[in-house]
């Protein structure tokens, strides 16, 4: 069930780097994945505001995504993309074990 206007117990997290050691050993990047392109390591939470029209595509790994006025929660593999229909906060979660390969098409 989407909590919105409350963000996911993860993304409470202060510090949402990647440590030196996850940093070193995470895998670089396929090079047809042109920017702008976001990797999430499992648990890691990105969140932003006004992207409304903007369609963020899975290129690897499993996320959750919800965003202000939605009641539904999403659920995006591999391929998959959702379409930014409002303004406010939208946020995503990687999960399972990958890393998860996000790419944002502008409106």
């Amino acid at each position: 069930m989407n909590t919105l206007p409350f963000p996911p117990p993860s993304a409470l997290r202060q510090d949402r780097s990647l440590p030196p050691a996850v940093r070193a050993s995470a895998p670089a990047l396929p090079a047809h994945l042109a920017p702008p392109t976001l990797a999430l390591a499992s648990g890691e939470v990105h969140s932003r505001t006004g992207a409304a029209g903007s369609r963020l595509h899975v290129q690897a790994g499993r996320v959750w995504l919800t965003e202000t006025d939605d009641a539904q929660d999403h659920f995006l593999d591999p391929g998959d993309s959702h379409l930014v229909r409002g303004s406010g906060l939208l946020v995503v979660e990687a999960l399972g074990p990958e890393v998860a390969v996000l790419a944002w098409e502008a409106r």
